[in-house]
């Protein structure tokens, strides 16, 4: 099989190389047309991506999004105009459809919402090429995260229910467990208490039901107890949930390793947030403080806002000592 520029993939779909309505420039590269696609180039793809997301965990989106763009534009376009089998083609559509999401997930995190957009469609086409259904739907779900960032909550729980629909009723109890976490999310920015619970209780039945022996796919293992509660802490706080909130926060924080330094920034806010609706003011501050703090050492948008959406919160204590404090530490970071 002959994986042409728009080529016709592994089933028959019609799919541009990688990022191509984001990147429309063509530039040269060191890969000659037609060159056979090996097992050890999708290796080094595979390997690539996790080396991006490490990077994106710890750093922010905005340190490793370049990088990965000119890698998509140098090393992957080009192997999608190669020859491979069929075999080799699947694996190389769903190596490929992997890095441009991480492609849109980084753009995303520097709120460049609609290139993100547009890498996350070119993601499901690629992972159609492939024939993986099951990544089709992370890639919905990572549209309905940044769905609910952007408060668009009947649309992040729409493409939430339909990557539900597309793993099935037989997915690994915790792929079912990070689709329920998704649309949970939805229903809390909607305030529909009553759907977020249900959610939220069918991701925690479905977490319980997973077994240490289970087989994942690789894209799934970040969600772990951690993740779980941080979902849950996100859920109360937007049900104005106070108590529940800070209870997960703390819990997902404890749990969560420290390479995932964005994620535990965003707990931490959460935290805060949780905090100052149950009146710790002083606690509150401190913990934002030392989020602001990390978050000017990130690229990434999004812990800009998270600590802004904070300081909104402050407003109605603008005048206590706690928040004045606050405010001298964060100018003081420049």
């Amino acid at each position: 099989m002959n994986g042409a520029t728009g080529a016709t993939g592994v089933n028959g779909a019609r799919v541009p190389a990688p990022g191509r309505s984001a990147m429309p420039r063509q530039r040269q590269t060191d890969r000659s047309p037609g060159q056979r696609v090996s097992t050890g180039d999708i290796a080094a793809l595979r390997s690539v991506g996790e080396l991006f997301r490490t990077l994106d965990d710890a750093y922010g989106g905005g340190h490793a999004r370049q990088a990965l763009v000119r890698y998509l534009e140098h090393e992957a376009e080009p192997m999608l105009r190669g020859t491979y089998g069929e075999a080799t083609g699947r694996r190389l559509f769903a190596a490929a459809a992997d890095l441009t999401r991480l492609a849109g997930w980084t753009s995303y995190d520097i709120a460049a919402h609609g290139l993100a957009q547009r890498y996350f469609v070119q993601a499901l086409r690629l992972s159609q090429a492939a024939g993986d259904r099951p990544y089709g739907s992370y890639v919905l779900a990572t549209m309905s995260r940044q769905a609910v960032h952007l408060g668009h909550g009947r649309e992040a729980v729409q493409l939430a229910r339909v990557a539900q629909q597309g793993v099935g009723s037989t997915a690994p109890a915790v792929v079912q467990a990070l689709l329920h976490s998704v649309e949970a999310r939805g229903h809390g920015v909607l305030g529909e208490v009553r759907a977020c619970t249900a959610s939220l209780v069918r991701a925690e039945r479905a977490m319980e039901a997973a077994r240490p022996g289970d087989e994942l796919p690789h894209w799934a293992r970040f969600f772990d107890e951690a993740q779980l509660a941080d979902e849950f802490a996100h859920c109360h706080r937007d049900l104005q949930q106070h108590r529940a909130s800070a209870q997960h926060a703390e819990r997902s924080l404890q749990l969560r390793a420290p390479g995932y330094a964005r994620s535990r920034l965003f707990c931490r806010v959460v935290l805060a947030s949780a905090r100052l609706g149950l009146g710790e003011l002083d606690q509150a501050c401190a913990l934002a403080a030392e989020s602001a703090q990390q978050a000017t050492e990130m690229r990434s948008a999004r812990a800009l806002e998270y600590v802004r959406d904070f300081e909104k919160r402050l407003e109605p204590y603008r005048d206590a000592a706690a928040v004045r404090n606050y405010r001298d530490r964060v100018a003081a970071l420049g």
